[in-house]
């Protein structure tokens, strides 16, 4: 991407991030432009987690709430850091019992022509309300355990009855679901999420059949570009498909705190 449009596109991103997070997750704080804090559960259920999404730029008074918050919460903390401040708070983050995860790399896509592949033509696609098979595919991509995919596809369920702009999709292959994912639209931008193929079919173009076919149900909506954010080893598929590396992402976690 040009430089000149870096700071412009790493805000849009920021708002397309938070507006898939804030639909999918209850209750939502917004401490600041670059500061945003998610819990899984609002009823303190097995599943709950605090995750804190920290852009590039916050200001003193948003860190210091988010890192407030982190204090007094007995819960499970996942929190993702812009790559300029890492270092930063890093010794800060290692007193909090923190520990360093995956990376991840936030991605743009400016549109381009699109051309559905090939090698998966024999591929149905369809825009689906039942989220049971689109599910599949996240369980074995992600390696969660089922009562964790259960409850992110109720998640999930309940946001589209409340109205928001997410739109599940599905391939499948002789009846066979072999890959899903989620597009939310904001403003006239576009996300993709949830991304995953079963195991057993990987390596067979189905990813990027269903990647191409949603850019282009997207752009038929109005998106004018396309974020993600990508795990490690999925950077070069999404790298073929146009997709620009925009800045990088640190994710660290804690464990929960007894109470005493």
């Amino acid at each position: 991407m040009p430089n000149d449009s870096a700071c412009e596109l790493s805000a849009l991103y920021q708002k397309t991030d938070e507006h898939f997070y804030s639909t999918t997750c209850l209750p939502y704080r917004r401490y600041g432009s670059c500061v945003s804090a998610y819990v899984i559960d609002e009823d303190g259920g097995p599943q709950n987690l605090l995750i804190i999404r920290l852009g590039c730029v916050p200001s003193g008074d948003e860190l210091a709430a988010a890192l407030d918050l982190i204090r007094r919460t007995p819960l499970p903390v996942r929190l993702v850091i812009h790559e300029q401040k890492v270092e930063a708070l890093r010794e800060l983050l290692t007193d909090l019992d923190f520990q360093a995860a995956e990376m991840t790399t936030a991605m743009a896509l400016r549109w381009v022509s699109l051309t559905p592949s090939p090698s998966a033509a024999a591929a149905q696609i369809s825009l689906t309300r039942d989220l049971t098979q689109w599910a599949v595919p996240l369980a074995s991509a992600f390696s969660s355990a089922p009562a964790e995919v259960a409850h992110y596809q109720l998640r999930h369920e309940r946001a589209l009855e409340a109205g928001e702009a997410l739109y599940h999709f599905v391939l499948s292959v002789e009846g066979q679901v072999a890959s899903s994912l989620t597009l939310s639209m904001c403003d006239g931008a576009a996300r993709i999420n949830d991304f995953g193929t079963v195991a057993g079919l990987r390596g067979k173009g189905y990813g990027t059949r269903l990647i191409q076919t949603v850019l282009l149900h997207a752009w038929r909506l109005g998106g004018l570009l396309c974020f993600l954010e990508a795990t490690t080893g999925a950077t070069s598929l999404y790298q073929s498909l146009g997709f620009e590396r925009l800045f990088d992402y640190q994710t660290f976690v804690r464990g929960p705190v007894a109470q005493v």
